[in-house]
């Protein structure tokens, strides 16, 4: 529309754009992350004299790259555009830019995980003599350092925060000074970033703790804004969920139970779907899944009496896995699974991709290939008939190819390859290293270690797989399972492999116990139990800190 209007001749009938035409389609593109679009519009405006760009128009074409989908891409070009309007500001031709162009600047780092970047711009923003950071600027300083690959991302969250005023723990904690805390100003969108941080990590007892101080710190009056919100609890829900201590189930019920008391007295806070599903999968991580069955029933129970929305197929999914990982036997575990499955398609409609995968991970368990297969080409129907819009994926493919490593069927092997080669002809897959995985186990159990050396080496040499400990101790288990002479001299060198990538930088390639036990395992067969001086003796040739086990 504004290319017609550009390029009508009749000014009469069809009247130039100005600016409040060029920052209406600024504002379209913004709202749809149309970067390329918004950044190649802004170039035209320039040239429409005597029309020209504003603080505003600029802001827009930012804000359309921070909607982008194309996150890496999106901060590359909006750090350019960010520079121009620098410049133009430094010419006189912009007003200086105010801390909302910095904070849309820090979004697109954090979605991208640049933390580094995001760091040296918040140092620029802090030292800037015409304004400040805002709450929001650290919040994403922090949410950039959760989405990065960093080891020390935690330890430099912790700095901003100290930086903010957060209080430092004493060295002593047992002192009984009579000093009071000074009065700090941390957002809760800030200490709610800190709590996200944690939960991309996993670390439940730090984020558990932080929880708690923001409460005590709230009751002190050392900090000016309220206590935690719903956010903030998902969030060390989300940091328990990724737990696997067998506690972590109590944990998780104490805390939704606390969001429940607190919504009864009237507070804020009310559990979310997204907390109950949590909790939900907390109860499949142990494999409890009589507790799992039970809060699906009470969910359904809220529901209908109108006090919350209707369990999803999160809810249903994490109730199967929680089937998938206790010791239900195969026909209890298959009929309940079936059940649930069958009861989300009452309710939605149709099949869902989510309960599909794990109903393919109970097969898998079993070692049932041919009905994985069966549910996997029903899958594939249902897309055609546009049933089901974004599945079967790489995760449905992978976990066939799992139930097909452990089935009995002789001719399980030809079946795994036959659906693997279909894979790697599927423009909709992109196949990482768990599909590799899949194949690589029925080539593992068996014990075949030719083909298990060929999809190694394929493995190693494509550059956008990264091996990592399982892929090694999966080839190691093949050469155990093969009783050859040479298994145990072929593992130690899968082992100085391993070694050697980790000295290169590939944190994910350090053996672990699982590791140096299969490879114990090649160099002594099934012989009898291991001496203490024999221990010692493998210990120092495999350079083991302990024995495995211990």
């Amino acid at each position: 529309l504004v290319e017609r209007m550009e390029q009508s001749r009749d000014r009469r009938v069809v009247p130039r754009p100005n600016r409040v035409i060029y920052n209406g389609a600024l504002r379209c593109m913004a709202k749809h992350g149309c970067g390329e679009e918004a950044e190649s519009l802004l170039v035209k405006f320039h040239s429409a004299f005597p029309s020209q760009p504003d603080i505003y128009s600029y802001t827009l074409a930012l804000r359309a790259w921070e909607r982008s989908n194309d996150c890496i891409e999106a901060a590359r070009r909006a750090r350019r555009l960010f520079g121009q309007m620098l410049v133009r500001a430094e010419e006189g031709h912009l007003p200086h830019l105010d801390v909302n162009a910095y904070n849309i600047l820090l979004n697109c780092y954090a979605r991208a995980g640049l933390a580094d970047d995001a760091e040296v711009l918040l140092t620029r923003l802090e030292s800037d003599e015409w304004m400040s950071p805002s709450s929001s600027s650290y919040s994403l300083v922090i949410k950039a350092l959760s989405r990065s690959n960093a080891l020390d991302a935690v330890d430099r969250a912790w700095q901003i925060l100290h930086r903010l005023g957060y209080p430092k723990r004493k060295a002593n904690s047992s002192s009984t000074s009579n000093e009071t805390e000074p009065t700090f100003d941390v957002s809760l969108d800030t200490f709610n970033a800190m709590l996200r941080l944690f939960a991309k990590r996993g670390m439940a007892s730090e984020a558990e703790e932080l929880l708690g101080s923001i409460d005590a710190l709230v009751v002190k009056g050392t900090m000016r804004r309220g206590g935690p919100d719903v956010q903030s609890y998902e969030a060390v829900l989300e940091a328990m969920g990724r737990r696997k201590e067998a506690d972590i189930p109590k944990r998780a019920e104490a805390l939704v139970t606390r969001m429940e008391v607190l919504g009864e007295l009237g507070g804020n806070i009310q559990p979310s779907l997204k907390a109950y599903n949590t909790l939900l999968n907390c109860y499949a991580n142990a494999g409890q899944s009589g507790k799992a069955e039970a809060l699906l029933a009470k969910l359904k129970d809220m529901h209908e009496s109108g006090l919350s929305l209707p369990p999803d197929a999160v809810s249903y999914g994490s109730t199967i896995k929680a089937l998938v990982n206790s010791g239900k036997s195969q026909e209890i575990a298959l009929t309940r699974a079936e059940a649930l499955a069958n009861a989300l398609k009452i309710a939605d409609g149709a099949d869902n991709e989510i309960v599909s995968a794990h109903r393919l991970k109970l097969y898998a368990k079993w070692g049932m290939g041919k009905e994985a297969e069966q549910l996997l080409r029903k899958m594939e129907i249902e897309r055609q008939r546009g049933n089901l819009l974004k599945g079967p994926g790489i995760i449905h493919y992978t976990a066939v190819l799992n139930a097909w490593a452990k089935s009995p069927d002789d001719d399980a092997i030809e079946k795994a390859e036959s659906l693997f080669s279909e894979m790697e002809s599927n423009s909709r897959l992109d196949l990482d290293i768990a599909a590799y995985h899949g194949l690589l186990l029925n080539y593992s159990i068996r014990g075949h270690i030719k083909k298990a050396e060929e999809l190694m080496k394929r493995i190693l040499e494509d550059p956008t797989l990264v091996a990592n400990k399982i892929t090694f101790t999966m080839l190691i288990n093949t050469y155990c399972r093969s009783k050859v002479d040479y298994a145990g001299e072929r593992a130690e060198q899968l082992l100085d492999k391993m070694r050697e990538l980790q000295a290169a930088g590939y944190a994910n390639v350090e053996p672990d116990n699982i590791t140096y036990a299969s490879i114990i395992r090649c160099i002594r067969g099934t012989s009898s139990e291991v001496s203490a001086f024999e221990k010692l003796e493998l210990m120092s040739r495999l350079q083991m800190e302990r024995w495995p086990g211990v």
